[in-house]
């Protein structure tokens, strides 16, 4: 374990009221382990087996993975392997958390702690991590700088120590990059093109930069082009602010997409990009296979809800278009990969919605086996549903013997019991009040 960044006490209260909230407490109690576990200069022989952390966090290693991705995905770590002849290794590097000016400009952070902890929650940790700048009507600023109060050696200042120009290369190594993840939407969302949409507008290009991660969300999100996203964009600008309104900008695309009605499959004659038709066939996959993998790939994970909930008469509710905006912002599946898992829970599981936990469930699973493909994904679901083997080797030791009850085995015949002459007579008298009694009641 090692770390690209200093860390501080201030940090750890981010960490605390900011982050916790969104990886919570296994994965902030994975982070602080880590950091009070970290070597100055880390060597081969310092490594510890996971199983020394799984122990001191008292979780298991389903649940190391998964609080492991969350620091991941909030760009608190960064994780490197390494395989040896003595086995497979790991090197886990830690980075500070965002200032809180950064992580409430971030959309995707800021959003999801609102979602977290609500509005009124949201507010007073706004409210906590503020600058207030020092008032200066009034006031005279008799600040004294640095040679005002310290004397330095004029002669060290022209010809310094040798240890001190060492140590001046040393540490102008660049502070390392934080972690970040180059979307599938940022590679297809032609940017520059976009704010040339917008010239015309009163959008200036400082709201939407603020609002870069929310737009890249929403274009894969729902497959909006540029020229779309400038309208919509156009149509949620307040005109008494000139500013950009993000709850209508949201609510105008979610309005627009639950009343489209005409979407067609005309898109899937397009052949998938990655492996031919035979190369399909040879790895197992039908006709009807292959034409699924070609549709994930042309539709956004909401067209693709519609158009299933569609054939069987249904349509989107808003909570799927949350679970789905969830995990488009997580930015771990490809588009194309997110299709074929709504079609597992759709088509295959017979599930009426998305369902939150079912869907991290499999997406989950699907993670830990590297599933980043269409074709990957559809391998899963038909391994799942193989046939699995009954095992027929035989256990060791004694082998018990269950044996029918007589009752039960075939050709049984019910012995007949011995009656006393007393019983019988007693039988008969019982018989005949019974017939007495259904008489008098006719």
């Amino acid at each position: 374990m090692t770390k690209a960044n200093y860390l501080s006490d201030f940090d750890r209260q981010i960490l605390t009221y900011l982050y916790q909230p969104l990886m919570g407490v296994t994965a902030f109690s994975l982070f602080l382990t880590l950091w009070t576990e970290i070597v100055p200069n880390p060597l081969l022989s310092d490594q510890k087996p996971h199983t020394t952390l799984l122990a001191l966090l008292n979780i298991d290693l389903p649940d190391f993975y998964d609080s492991r991705l969350r620091l991941e995905a909030l760009g608190l770590l960064k994780t490197y392997t390494r395989t040896v002849p003595e086995g497979r290794y790991f090197v886990y590097e830690l980075y500070a958390p965002q200032a809180p000016n950064a992580f409430f400009k971030d959309d995707l952070l800021s959003l999801l702690l609102y979602e977290a902890v609500g509005e009124e929650r949201f507010n007073v940790l706004k409210d906590k991590f503020r600058l207030r700048v020092v008032s200066k009507k009034d006031l005279t600023e008799i600040t004294k700088n640095f040679l005002d109060v310290f004397h330095v050696n004029s002669a060290l200042l022209d010809n310094p120590p040798a240890t001190i120009a060492e140590t001046k290369s040393e540490f102008q190594v660049k502070s390392a990059n934080r972690p970040s993840v180059t979307s599938e939407a940022e590679q297809s969302f032609d940017w520059s093109f976009f704010k040339q949409q917008l010239k015309s507008s009163f959008v200036d290009d400082k709201q939407i930069d603020e609002n870069h991660q929310l737009i890249l969300t929403m274009h894969q999100l729902y497959g909006i082009s540029e020229l779309e996203m400038a309208q919509y964009i156009g149509e949620s600008v307040n005109v008494a602010t000139n500013q950009l309104d993000v709850k209508a900008f949201r609510q105008l695309i979610a309005r627009q997409f639950r009343g489209q009605s005409n979407l067609t499959t005309e898109k899937a004659a397009v052949a998938p990009k990655n492996l031919s038709s035979q190369e399909l066939k040879k790895a197992g996959f039908s006709a009807s296979d292959q034409k699924l993998i070609a549709v994930s790939r042309q539709y956004s994970p909401v067209e693709f809800l519609q158009q299933l909930k569609q054939q069987q008469g249904g349509y989107v509710a808003s909570s799927e278009e949350r679970v789905l905006e969830r995990l488009v912002k997580r930015q771990v599946f490809p588009n194309s990969v997110i299709n074929i898992l709504i079609h597992y829970m759709i088509n295959v599981r017979k599930m009426p919605t998305l369902n939150q936990s079912y869907l991290d469930s499999v997406a989950n699973g699907w993670l830990q086996h590297h599933v980043t493909t269409p074709e990957a994904a559809m391998s899963e679901v038909k391994e799942f549903y193989k046939p699995k083997k009954v095992s027929k080797k035989r256990t060791r030791g004694t082998t018990r013997q269950e044996t029918l009850p007589e009752w039960a085995q075939e050709g049984f015949k019910a012995p007949k019991e011995a009656v006393s002459n007393e019983q019988e007579l007693a039988l008969q008298k019982s018989l005949k009040a019974l017939k007495t009694l259904r008489k008098g009641g006719e």
